[in-house]
């Protein structure tokens, strides 16, 4: 009885564990953003070359890396699966290409306050998503959280999403107050300058991309190498072909440069006056949200394949010291020495084999290897992730390199450059030279995101 007591120490680890946005590395993160998001305002810098590109990049790279991790602790994603995959190039076409229409043919058409309305409410969210993890960990190490109980009438009928028991409060933290507020101010302060401050309007576009990151995934590599590949032709299309089509005009340029449509949905750092190129009347240079959230949906897939390797040693420790400690509370005190070593012995041994027993579960579970159509419950992500990034920090890497191309070439060539033509080739490299180079390309390929899905889908990109 002792050593089965013992044994259901060994379960899963709560969520509540270790979450990303409670960490320090959080907090360096959004302070890093803040940081570069300053030094963008400096006239010395702004005026200095190529300061643009190292902005643009330290940026994109900040919301890749902001979304990736947040997305760790997600229960549930808005997975893409191959129909996805293969529709996006296509609905992304005609959108681009309507927006395109309205542009040329009815300049006068106003819709910007219904724009206005929707990103005042994405900027928001976006910032009270983004925010709060950090705000309340901050609070809480200096000793200042302040909480309140909120009653909830019981004809809404709440229920606790850990416990899955009816709640008659709910908890409300000083910190969520702050949080609420700031991202009120931020969001109407986006409103009244018009979208026309750069450095607000980049801020908050980047915690609307990291949202798309935590919140959309990609269900496999193969899912990614379609969707990576589509919207590179797409790129590629809009950019460069689309002039023979639309009158010899670039679509691509026009609407990401037009003043019909303002709001958050691209980055931008000042030209130095007297600029040659294809876009010298725009006065800022841009980078489009989409240049950051394909290939950064593929980071996150990265990174989450990287969790699903880990092993999480302390868990395992843990979970055997607990065994242990069950063990001798539950003691007769008859027990003679060798019974007590044998019993807190074998407690120990159970636990640690039942978390290391899930842990492998899971992984075959993300392979296709488990046995029946069972529906993975994900592990809970730990600090142990932290530890091992090997596939995450080689997409990143790619990324930056392919980054750094395409303004390269733009300004060798003085034209605008589809920036997803290096970036795809870059990233899906990097993640295709390190599992070669590590003897796990059939792994990778068989990989597959198990955590439920907001849509209730099963895992449809499956090859038979």
């Amino acid at each position: 009885e002792t050593a089965e007591t013992a044994e259901t120490t060994g379960t899963l680890r709560s969520s509540e564990d270790w979450r990303w946005a409670d960490t320090d590395d959080a907090l360096a993160t959004y302070g890093a953003l803040a940081t570069v998001l300053v030094l963008g305002n400096v006239p010395q810098i702004q005026s200095m070359s190529q300061s643009g590109l190292f902005y643009f990049v330290s940026l994109a790279v900040i919301t890749i890396y902001m979304g990736a991790h947040r997305g760790l602790n997600s229960k549930e994603r808005a997975r893409i699966d191959f129909k996805n995959a293969l529709a996006a190039p296509a609905l992304a076409s005609a959108s681009l290409f309507g927006f395109f229409l309205l542009i040329k043919y009815l300049p006068d058409l106003n819709f910007q306050t219904i724009l206005d309305v929707y990103f005042f409410m994405l900027a928001t969210f976006a910032t009270l998503g983004a925010a709060s993890g950090p705000f309340k960990s901050i609070a809480e190490k200096a000793n200042v959280q302040v909480t309140f109980d909120v009653p909830i009438p019981e004809t809404l009928g709440a229920v606790d999403p850990e416990s899955n028991e009816t709640v008659d409060t709910l908890p409300l933290y000083g910190s969520d107050i702050l949080v609420a507020l700031l991202s009120l101010g931020l969001a109407s302060a986006d409103l009244a300058s018009h979208h026309q401050n750069f450095s607000l309007s980049n801020l908050i576009a980047c915690l609307v991309a990291g949202d798309i990151l935590q919140l959309i995934g990609l269900s496999s590599f193969r899912v990614a190498g379609v969707l990576l590949v589509g919207m590179l032709l797409y790129d590629v299309t809009w950019v460069f072909a689309s002039p023979s089509f639309s009158g010899g005009e670039n679509v691509m340029l026009k609407v990401a440069t037009s003043d019909v449509l303002t709001g958050p949905t691209r980055l931008l750092f000042p030209k130095i006056p007297g600029g040659m190129g294809e876009a010298s009347f725009f006065p800022f240079s841009l980078l489009g949200l989409g240049d950051i959230a394909i290939p950064g949906l593929l980071c996150c897939l990265a990174l989450r394949y990287d969790a699903s390797r880990s092993v999480d040693i302390s868990a395992r420790g843990e979970a055997s010291w607990k065994a242990i400690i069950n063990s001798i509370e539950n003691l007769t005190g008859e027990e003679s020495g060798e019974e007590i070593m044998a019993l807190t012995g074998s407690a120990a041994e159970a636990a640690y084999d039942k978390i290391a027993d899930q842990e492998l579960e899971q992984r075959n579970l993300s392979q296709g290897t488990s046995g029946g159509d069972k529906q993975a419950e994900p592990m809970p992500v730990s600090s142990s992730v932290m530890y091992n990034r090997l596939y995450f920090k080689a997409s990143m890497l790619a990324y930056v390199t392919g980054l750094l191309l395409a303004f390269v070439a733009n300004d060798v060539t003085g034209l605008g450059q589809p920036a997803l033509l290096y970036l795809v080739p870059c990233t899906l490299g990097a993640i295709l030279a390190v599992s070669l180079k590590r003897g796990e390309t059939g792994r990778l390929w068989r990989y597959r995101d198990t955590s439920p899905s907001v849509w209730g889908q099963k895992d449809k990109d499956q090859v038979e």
